[in-house]
């Protein structure tokens, strides 16, 4: 790899120098006469990308001509998006507002845009920093939920595209940029004031926002105080179907009363394994306050100190509707009822359906500040220093659900690409659509006929969960940076740094789940609770959704919390489940980088910048080994027994690597600008991916020694008799793997911007991504334990056998692929017209290619999270006082997981090459419609329209001809929603 990157670099550097050597006598003549710049100017001319030109804006189109203005004064290729006069972003987050830009496609969480892919690379592989430095997160991922940054707080959001050796190059699909508020910026004093009402169809309730921001500059202009806070009242709706957590389907073939002859006779189909149904009405109050201040006592000083604090308290209610149709068991168990291999519907007896109601309240705060400056000195030397800390906190002590359930129920159940059907069937509806007879007396379906799942007295009030949880990361990173100005023909300046950054990631839940029968109660009300059923309490099916069962309140959910809790420590033994431990981690990650580049002139109009950058990362994590066992039960003593957590030794790994690049920047005239760029940069594997943990599934199934007759009973096995089972080999694990290395690739970019005047911009841009050891998430990978890339404790498993060459066959993990290419296109079109239309649009057209080892996955596959097609398209009209938008944006499927399929496994043997359970986001057609109307020059009044297509956020199996074609894995409705506010501006 380090090859392939000099030679780049070299073929860069080498393509450049020719066009020095053919400088015009003329020019060279007219260099040599001119005078030399002032420091002022020198130092205005080599201006660090993070200062902004001030542009005084008014409306839509002086909006766009800012950003316009930013991204040419970039020294790598960028795309920008501005404010309007009255600081006001088209949409309500980050997230939101980057889904306009060429390259760029969102992802959502509950309605909310939240994070964004660059360039057909995904949320995990794009760096975002406040103010030019790299912000915390506190989930498994190393990518940054946007949803929680009002755009309120901000100046301007940037995309860079292309990154130059003095930038953090963790970033191949590229670094968002959020720049707070700014006086320097504005230039002048300013206050704004901003009072909005929301209004979610969905959930039926309006949702408040204030904030207010802005700028003072003091001692004659050479301190500045930009200043923003913004707080929220935030009410949503989310109704949802998805697959549970199984990340496989299930074959099923009717085996009730049948021969082995006849079940291998019968239709086979591919269907659901579980299902959910959900309803999540939430709260969320977000509250955010950035503070930037800046001095400069003079053209050679500058000093700042900039921070933001955002905070969130979520209150959700989640009511959860769960059928587990594994339970019916693999095909022979006489549980599968029937099948229809032509309209894939199924039928299943003994499965149990799951009524939860669960509360979640959380806190997550991030607060990220900078203190640094600048100093230029003996008049060619710039000197920059920043010590920059980020650290989010996510609190959600104090989580409660509680849970009914009836067994042994007889479930009908259908699998489609927008839906996954399920109802409880009576005996007799069971029968008559599989043909079958019934004797109510002599029961052909075992242990079921409990009747049609109506009787809500059958749902046993069964456990109790209680969970406190708490994750920190924090990162401390500081940044050196030395220029010299040379004044040369051939050379205008040279460029080193380094930076140094220390992180540090831990997560600690503690979680109890038990059913409180098991134990003694003090007082009459803990007693009524434990011995409780649905029946006994007030209910009600909620309108407008799929549910079946009907749910009580959440008073009455607290009430029962609140009467039971007493129970906890008799139930655990007054100790935590594994739950509390098989998710704790520690993860200490440090790193150190360097560089050296220098900016070279060729000719007037072109310069080049090339260097390169030397990182080191060390990478180190805790984990455990865990079983949490949910169904299997040996001598009456019930599911829960065999929970097993054992630590695993500490997981490290250390790497670095060179990563030279060469820019160039060609102003051709005054109209077009040319930009050529061959870079490289890496991104390193997430927390989740990386760390060492290994979990084995809760549905385990153990085999009797010397025997092959494996099942999730033993019936009345002794403790005894149990050590001497082992683990069977379709025990599903999900396993992380230290030994992952940071994905690297070499970047081509090319690009032309054509500015012929105010009213009219084009560009068009191809880019070529050549990337080494892509990281992916497989399903369904087989494998003996003694081949994964991390070694379990299997032996200090005393309860059951677990041997250490055991074949499993569906095994979750993440691995390095072999190679990835990326290439596309990117084109932007803006243009406004004398009556006051205007059109803004940006289309981006990609293809990858991937391979993985051939025993993960035979043949290519596309790059995982990237959209082949996204085009963003804005037609309005503007006044002087008016404005009115809509904003279309188009996405297509994204491909987000992939199932394993090996070379040596035919692609008809649906059984082992698992194309079918390759995961996708489906596509994404959304129109929103925005009205500005001033009504004073200090007044505007505004409405929105948001989701007005009622897209729904929808995933899917591949799937195959024994599915029926795609199956749904998640769906998320959130409705459409409007936003009526107004502007008030003091200045």
């Amino acid at each position: 790899m380090k090859v392939y990157k000099w030679t780049a670099l070299a073929v860069a550097i080498s393509s450049a120098f020719p066009a020095l050597a053919q400088i015009p006598q003329e020019q060279e003549k007219a260099q040599q006469e001119q005078q030399p710049q002032t420091i002022q100017q020198q130092t205005e001319a080599a201006a660090d990308d993070n200062d902004i030109e001030i542009v005084e804006v008014k409306g839509v189109k002086q909006a766009d001509l800012k950003a316009r203005d930013l991204e040419r004064m970039k020294n790598g290729f960028s795309s920008v998006i501005s404010t309007d006069d009255l600081g006001n972003f088209v949409d309500q987050n980050v997230a939101e507002s980057l889904r306009r830009l060429p390259g760029v496609t969102l992802q959502r969480s509950e309605g909310e845009g939240k994070f964004v892919t660059v360039r057909g690379l995904g949320p995990g592989f794009v760096s975002v920093n406040m103010n030019g430095s790299q912000m915390s997160g506190a989930g498994e991922e190393r990518k940054v939920g946007l949803d929680a940054l009002p755009a309120d707080l901000l100046g301007t959001i940037e995309v860079l595209k292309t990154l130059t050796p003095d930038q953090n190059l963790n970033s191949i699909g590229g670094t968002v940029n959020v720049k707070a508020i700014s006086a320097f910026d504005r230039g002048k004093d300013t206050l704004k004031m901003r009072i909005q009402d929301a209004y979610s169809e969905a959930r039926g309730e309006h949702s408040p926002k204030f904030s207010f921001d802005g700028t003072q500059l003091f001692l004659g202009d050479t301190l500045g105080i930009g200043f923003a806070v913004s707080h929220e009242d935030r009410k949503t709706q989310i109704d949802e179907t998805r697959h549970h957590s199984s990340n496989e389907m299930k074959f099923y073939r009717a085996d009730l009363g049948l021969t082995d002859e006849q079940i291998a006779a019968g239709d086979e189909i591919l269907a659901p394994a579980q299902l959910e149904y959900r309803r999540e009405v939430a709260g969320r109050t977000r509250q955010a306050a950035a503070l930037n201040i800046e001095y400069r006592p003079d053209p050679d000083n500058y000093y700042f100190a900039k921070g933001t604090y955002t905070q969130f308290e979520d209150d959700d209610l989640a009511l959860r509707e769960f059928y587990d149709f594994q339970d019916a068991g693999s095909v022979g168990n006489g549980e599968i009822v029937y099948v229809n291999g032509q309209t894939k519907e199924f039928i299943l007896s003994d499965i149990d359906v799951f009524h939860q109601q669960f509360i979640q309240e959380s806190e997550n705060k991030t607060i990220t500040f900078s203190l640094g400056g600048e100093n230029r000195f003996a008049d060619r030397f710039v000197f920059d220093y920043e010590y920059a800390q980020s650290r989010s906190e996510e609190d959600s002590r104090g989580d409660r659900r509680v849970q009914f359930r009836e067994r042994d129920l007889i479930v009908y159940g259908q699998g489609m690409r927008d839906n996954i059907r399920a109802r409880v069937l009576s005996p007799d509806e069971a029968a008559q659509i599989a043909g079958l007879t019934y004797d109510p007396e002599d029961s052909i379906f075992g242990t079921s006929g409990s009747g049609d799942g109506s009787d809500l007295a059958n749902y046993q009030f069964d456990n109790l969960f209680l969970e406190d949880g708490l994750r920190t990361d924090e990162i401390k990173t500081v940044n050196l940076n030395l220029r010299a100005d040379v004044y040369s023909d051939w050379l205008n300046y040279v460029k080193v740094g380094a930076q140094f950054s220390e992180r540090d990631h831990i997560r600690d839940k503690d979680r109890w789940s038990f059913d409180p029968s098991a134990s003694d109660c003090s007082d009459d009300a803990c007693v009524e609770v434990v011995n409780s059923n649905l029946a006994d309490y007030n209910t009600a099916i909620p309108a407008d959704s799929q549910f079946q069962l009907p749910f009580e309140s959440r008073e009455t959910v607290d009430d029962m919390v609140a009467a039971v809790r007493q129970t906890v420590d008799v139930a655990t033994n007054g100790e935590v489940s594994i739950e509390s431990t098989k998710g704790d981690y520690t993860i200490v990650e440090d790193t150190r980088a360097v560089y050296g580049m220098v900016e070279i002139p060729i000719g007037m109009d072109a310069t080049l910048i090339t260097g390169v950058r030397w990182a080191e990362t060390e990478f180190s994590s805790t984990g455990f080994m865990s079983l949490e066992n949910d169904d299997f039960e040996f001598n009456g003593a019930g599911a829960g027994t065999l929970d097993i957590a054992i630590p695993l030794p500490e997981a490290s790994i250390k790497y670095s690597e060179f990563f030279p690049s060469a820019h160039l920047k060609w102003e051709a005239s005054e109209d077009i600008l040319v930009r050529a760029a061959v870079w490289t940069s890496y991104t390193r594997p997430s927390f989740k991916q990386a760390r060492g943990y290994a979990i084995f599934d809760s549905d385990i199934e153990l085999c009797p020694p010397g025997s092959d007759d494996c099942d999730d009973s033993s019936g009345g096995a002794s403790l005894q008799q149990l050590s001497q089972f082992v683990l069977a080999s379709d025990n599903a694990l999900d396993v992380g793997n230290p030994n992952l290395l940071a994905m690297t690739s070499i970047n081509y970019d090319a690009s032309i911007g054509w500015y012929p005047s105010e009213d009219l911009f084009m560009e068009a841009a191809i880019f070529y991504k050549d990337i080494d050891n892509f990281i992916v998430d497989v399903n369904g990978v087989g494998m003996a334990i003694d081949q994964l890339p991390l070694t379990l404790p299997v032996n200090q498993v005393t309860e059951f056998v677990i041997p250490q060459n055991l074949y499993l066959d569906e095994i979750n993990i993440t691995i390095n692929g072999d190679k990835a290419t990326v290439y596309g296109i990117e084109l932007s079109y803006n243009q406004y017209f004398d009556n006051g239309f205007f059109l803004q649009s940006n289309a981006t057209f990609l293809d990858s290619d991937a391979t993985l080892d051939p025993s993960i996955r035979q043949g290519s596959v596309a790059l995982p999270d990237q959209a082949d097609t996204t085009f963003n398209l804005v037609v309005g009209w503007e006044s002087q006082t008016f404005s009115a938008r809509f904003i279309g944006n188009i996405r297509s499927d994204v491909l987000e997981q992939i199932g394993s399929c090996p070379a040596n496994v035919s692609l008809d043997d649906a059984a082992n090459c698992k194309i079918w359970g390759d995961q996708y986001q489906a596509d994404v057609k959304s129109l929103d419609f925005k009205l500005q109307y001033d009504v004073t020059d200090n007044i505007q009044l505004y409405f929105d329209a948001i989701n007005l297509t009622d897209q729904a956020d929808l995933r899917y199996f591949e799937g195959n001809a024994q599915s029926g074609g795609n199956v749904l894995y998640q769906k998320e409705e959130f409705g459409r929603s409007y936003q009526l506010g107004m502007n008030v501006k003091f200045y």
